[in-house]
Formats: C-alpha cells, sequence, structure tokens
C-alpha cells in the first residue's frame, strides 16, 4: 500500500529495523509522540494503521492512553470521546470488539435501566423487519465511528484467529478511513499464526513503534492509586531508589511492580507498629520487595531459589572468598550485582516470610513480628539480643562488636539462652568468628564438647525450651534467620545434639503434662478436642505422644461413668490414632499402652452387670477395633 510521507520528526537515537519498522531507544517516548502527532494530524490522508509494539507489563497501555487523553482536551465535549478503545483479551467474535466500542459512545444505554429498552427495541425490530440478530443491527445504527480514533489492544491475547482482526481492522482503516492504533507484544503471537499475521501485517500497519511508558510517572500513577499510609509516603519519598532498582530488572515489568507495591502496602498495615516508625528500614524492605518480588513475578526467581537466598555475613564472605560457586551461589551473585540499591544482608522480613507473601498471598504476621522485635534497625540497638547484633556483626562499629561480644559471653556463663534455635546461632556465629580470627568461645574443648555441655546443664535444670517440631527450629534457621556456617560439618553435629536434647526436655515436660491432663479431660467435652487437634502453643497433643504416661485407671473412669460409655469421649480419642500408622506412627510410643487401656476398659465391662456388661463390650470393642485401623494392630479374632 501507498504510505503517507514519513514525519519531519529528529532524532539520531532512533534504529530503524526494516521497512516501516522503528525501534525508539532512550528517547523513545518522545519520538513515539512525534510520531503519533503526525499520524493522527487530520491534514494528513492515512489509509494505515499504527502498531505499539511492547513486551507485557512495559506501559504501552498507559503510555496511549496518557497521550490520547492529553490530546482529547482539545476536542470539544458535545463531539463525544475523542478516541474509543477494545482489549481483543479473550476475544471471541468481532461483534465483541464492536460492543466495547458501543459502551463507550453511549454509556447510558449500557447501563442496567436501558438494558430492558434495547431488548425491547431489538425484539420490535425482528418482528417487524422478520430478521434475525437485530440486537447486532441496533447497535450498528446507533455507533458512529466517523472522527474516532481507534485503540485495539491485546491483538496477542485474542482467542479468535489474529488475521480475521486484522482483516476487520484493514475495513476500518481503508474503507472507513479511520485512524488505529494496534498494541501488541508480537513475540507472543501464536507460532501457528505468525505466517498469516506477517503477511497481513506487511499490508495494514505502516509504522511499528517499540515503546514503553515512563516509568516515573507510572509509578506516580501507581502511586497515587494507593491508600493514604506510611507505605504511601516511603514510596514516594524514595521515589529515587525504587526507580534505580525496577529499571535495573532484566525485564522492568509495571503488572509486577503494581503488585508489589501492593503487597508493601499489605504487609506494612498488618505488622508490628515499630516498623512504620524506621523509615530506614522501610526503604531497606522496600527495596529488597522490589527486586525479589520483581525477579519472583518474572519466573527469574523461584519459590525455592527465595526462600534459601543468603542472608548473613558469613554467605556474604563466601560468595566473595569462592572461587567455584554452586548454581545457586552464582545466580545470587548475579542478581547482588544487578541490584546494587537492595541491602541483601540481613533483610527487614525474611525471604522466607517473602515467599509466603509473593506465591501464596500469606502474611506470617507473628513469624515476622517476632522478627521485627529483633532488628536493630527497627528497634535499635539497646533493644536487640547481644547475639543477634553479633549475627550480623559486619554492620557493627569496633565499640558496639565488643560490647555486644562481652555481653554474650556473660549471658553464657550464666546459662541465659535456654532456646535451641538462639544456641544454634550462638555456634554458628562462633564457627564464622573463628573463621575470622576471633577465638569467641575459647579452651581447648571443641566448640561440640562446649555446647554439649551447655545444653546439658539446662536440660537438667529443665530450662531448656523443648522441641515442637515445625513450630520450632530446622537445621537451616530458626526465629526468622538463617544460621551462620549452618553448611560445616561442625554446624551440623551441633545442630544433631541440640535436637536430641530439645525433643529429651519436650519428652520430659509431657511426661509431667500427662499426669494433670486425665483432670482436664474431666472438666468436660470441651476439652476432648485436645487429644486430636494440632498446636502444643494452645495445649493440644495431635500427632504428640504423652498418654503413656497417663495412669489408665483414670482415664477408663471417664471413658465409662455409671455403666454407660462416654461416646463422645471414645470418639475422641479414636480420632486420635486415625492414619497413625500410615503417616509416620508420631504416636507409637502410645500403642502398647493402647492395648492396656482396652484390657483395663474389657475388665471393667466384664465386670458390670446384665444387660450392661455385654453393651459396655460391645461399644469397647468398636472403638478399639476402630483405633486398632488407625495403628494397624490386629483384628480381634471372633
Amino acid at each position: 500500500m501507498n504510505l503517507s510521507p514519513a514525519p519531519a520528526w529528529s532524532g539520531s537515537r532512533t534504529v530503524t529495523r526494516h521497512a516501516g519498522v522503528v525501534a525508539v531507544a532512550s528517547s523513545q517516548s518522545n519520538e513515539a509522540t512525534k510520531l503519533l502527532d503526525y499520524y493522527l494530524d487530520d491534514s494528513v490522508d492515512t489509509e494505515y494503521a499504527v502498531m505499539l509494539s511492547a513486551p507485557w507489563g512495559a506501559g504501552k497501555t498507559h503510555f496511549i492512553k496518557k497521550y490520547l487523553n492529553d490530546r482529547s482536551t482539545r476536542v470539544p465535549e458535545d463531539k463525544g470521546p475523542y478516541y474509543l478503545y477494545a482489549s481483543l483479551f479473550g476475544v471471541t467474535a468481532i461483534s465483541t470488539i464492536k460492543d466495547q466500542f458501543f459502551a463507550q459512545i453511549h454509556p447510558q444505554l449500557t447501563s442496567k435501566g436501558f438494558q430492558l429498552f434495547g431488548n425491547l427495541a431489538s425484539g420490535f425490530v425482528e418482528k417487524v423487519s422478520g430478521a434475525k440478530g437485530a440486537s447486532g443491527m441496533v447497535k450498528d445504527l446507533l455507533v458512529n465511528l466517523d472522527g474516532k480514533v481507534l485503540v485495539i489492544d491485546d491483538l496477542e491475547r485474542c482467542s479468535m484467529k489474529i488475521s480475521d482482526v486484522m482483516g476487520f481492522i484493514n475495513t476500518l482503516v481503508e474503507h472507513e478511513k479511520l485512524k488505529v492504533i494496534i498494541l501488541a507484544n508480537e513475540s507472543e503471537i501464536p507460532k501457528d499464526q505468525r505466517d498469516d499475521y506477517g503477511r497481513q501485517k506487511e499490508k495494514l500497519v505502516g509504522k511499528t513503534i517499540e515503546v514503553k511508558a515512563d516509568p516515573a510517572e507510572v509509578l506516580d500513577k501507581l502511586t497515587g492509586d494507593l491508600k493514604p499510609s506510611i507505605a504511601k509516603d516511603i514510596i514516594s519519598a524514595e521515589k529515587a531508589a525504587l526507580l534505580a532498582t525496577f529499571n535495573a530488572s532484566k525485564r522492568p515489568n509495571y503488572r509486577n511492580l503494581r503488585a508489589v507495591l501492593a503487597d508493601y502496602e499489605r504487609l506494612v498495615g498488618v505488622v508490628d507498629e515499630r516498623l512504620s516508625a524506621a523509615p530506614h528500614a522501610l526503604k531497606q524492605l522496600l527495596l529488597y520487595m522490589i527486586a525479589t518480588g520483581g525477579e519472583a513475578r518474572s519466573a527469574e526467581l523461584g519459590e525455592a531459589m527465595l526462600r534459601q537466598l543468603p542472608t548473613t555475613a558469613f554467605s556474604m564472605g563466601r560468595l566473595f572468598a569462592k572461587s567455584e560457586k554452586t548454581p545457586t551461589e552464582q545466580a545470587f551473585e548475579a542478581l547482588k550485582n544487578r541490584y546494587p540499591e537492595v541491602c541483601w544482608t540481613d533483610p527487614i522480613v525474611s525471604p522466607k516470610h517473602l515467599a509466603d507473601l509473593f506465591f501464596s498471598g500469606k502474611i506470617a504476621v507473628d513469624a515476622i513480628n517476632e522478627g521485627l522485635a529483633r532488628h536493630p534497625d527497627v528497634v535499635g540497638h539497646a533493644q536487640i539480643p547481644a547475639w543477634r547484633l553479633l549475627w550480623d556483626w559486619s554492620h557493627l562499629s569496633k565499640s558496639e562488636y565488643e560490647k555486644a561480644r562481652k555481653k554474650l559471653l556473660a549471658e553464657l556463663a550464666e546459662t541465659k539462652l535456654t532456646h535451641p534455635g538462639v544456641i544454634l546461632h550462638v555456634a554458628g556465629i562462633a564457627i564464622t568468628l573463628r573463621g575470622y580470627g576471633d577465638q569467641l568461645i575459647e579452651g581447648e574443648q571443641g566448640l561440640l564438647a562446649y555446647f554439649t555441655e551447655y545444653v546439658s546443664r539446662l536440660v537438667d535444670a529443665g530450662t531448656l525450651t523443648p522441641s515442637k517440631g515445625v513450630y520450632g527450629f530446622d537445621s537451616m534457621s530458626a526465629v526468622g534467620l538463617g544460621y551462620s556456617s549452618y553448611t560445616t560439618p561442625e554446624f551440623s553435629s551441633i545442630y544433631t545434639m541440640v535436637k536430641g536434647a530439645s525433643a529429651e526436655a519436650l519428652r520430659r515436660q509431657l511426661k509431667v503434662k500427662a499426669q494433670s491432663y486425665v483432670a482436664r479431660l474431666a472438666t468436660g467435652p470441651d476439652s476432648y478436642a485436645s487429644l486430636y487437634e494440632y498446636g502444643l502453643d494452645d495445649e493440644n497433643y495431635g500427632g504428640v505422644a504423652f498418654l503413656h504416661h497417663a495412669d489408665i485407671g483414670e482415664l477408663a473412669g471417664l471413658l465409662i461413668v455409671g455403666s454407660r460409655s462416654n461416646d463422645q469421649l471414645f470418639a475422641s480419642l479414636t480420632k486420635r490414632y486415625e492414619h497413625n500408622f500410615q503417616t509416620g506412627q508420631s504416636l507409637r510410643d502410645e500403642y502398647e499402652w493402647v492395648e492396656r487401656l482396652k484390657t483395663h476398659l474389657l475388665a471393667v465391662a466384664d465386670g458390670d452387670t446384665a444387660p450392661f456388661a455385654q453393651a459396655l463390650r460391645e461399644r469397647v470393642t468398636y472403638y478399639f477395633d476402630k483405633i486398632g485401623e488407625g495403628i494397624s494392630l490386629p483384628a480381634p479374632s471372633v
């Protein structure tokens, strides 16, 4: 087709890709504006469409709407909308595109009040003319596109053949003499349609502009959409650093940015208010989330990798010292180099908790608050335990380091540290500092022997915090922080010892608890659920073996009362063992005790009088058969 003369714009940074296609570099928004000014000039007769091409989230829609909204101020209001916009996302018929145009030209006719009128009008036309599809005829009569600029977005997301859409657009530009701007991510055009698309594009599209919106303008728009809050204030105040971090991405995406800002606003709004009073911490968290959230949402950073991001000075030291790096270390090094604005050590919120937020939308408020209460940038050094300061020792001054070191040694001497996770943190810190020439814990005995003796004293005194499974600590982290030196064999040995000691502390605690537990059950049915519900912190004992320390006679006295079975308590006891054998046998220490309880109850039943004796035996047998299924005990012979 014959194209109109090329626009007389200047710009040495513009590079031609091929005939009729312009790739716009750093001045792309300005160059695109000049081209569109020329294309939309009423004095210029054009019979081709213009395409804005860019990846998803690059800001094509924002750019064109802002540009056309600015131009529309020159158009009298009585002329109606200056431009009409239609998205092809999921569109399966040309009529759907027309419907979108119709709704913008006649918004009052698309309200609920006028829908009935439209249906009646369509029915009237069908009755008089005998023609089917009168609804479309009515709309066609009311749609006047003369002088309108048409924007057709999401070409690659169309659910009908793109060639059919291109044919429709060709009718608009050649026969209706309309100006049409197409928005597309050409790299996502379906492979099986690319040949047809290429042939039709050559005839239809006069200019293709690679364009993205101005990041600062988009950020202002996104910030304006946020509710008034401290999060919004920090985003505005740290605009320059935020944009530098966002633009450092290999694939800056405004949709991702919007989602991360929403996550940031939501997170800051629900956690400890002390974070909102710490501007520097809020800035660190914002930049960390912009970098990791953007990478996660663009599939550059997987959930597992995010959870394992190094956070300690020890990890950073390994990164700089090693000549050969693991794939994980290589990925993190690239991430660290890509985002120099981000503080990667000691993040305000653990990457584990951010992974929960980014990938499942969950905010572990209690766990995050526990970490915030120990973070120096949130509550200040005076409120932070000595071990927590030394965990990030590279950020301390010499005097701060020596003060924290002295305090930690005093706490160890007085056995004040009783949480297994904290003890492991201290062990990791000691290993790391030794590597830098500071023998934190001196003596001929190794660290394993030192901490074995330390933990044994706590167990004997009954002060070691017991292990609570997934709610306690693991081999890599505790209280929201990764251990220093956790990859060393020495640390692994200390971890195994501490885990065993903490489990023993739990066993001792539960043995004492069992002696009073039957009395708790005696208070009534409201306590029965604690037999199978999970959560030791809530005094629930599902999956925790301890009943074998309880008195069988006392429990039997609650299960059979006045020659009647307590069916609700029996059912709760049965539920306790449901599927236990198949799910790890966490209650296996109680299996032999269960048999003794059954024997005792059958003896109680047999000692009763008729007709209660037989009825009780049947009930006891029924429930223990169910329990047997759960713990895989052989069914009794009949």
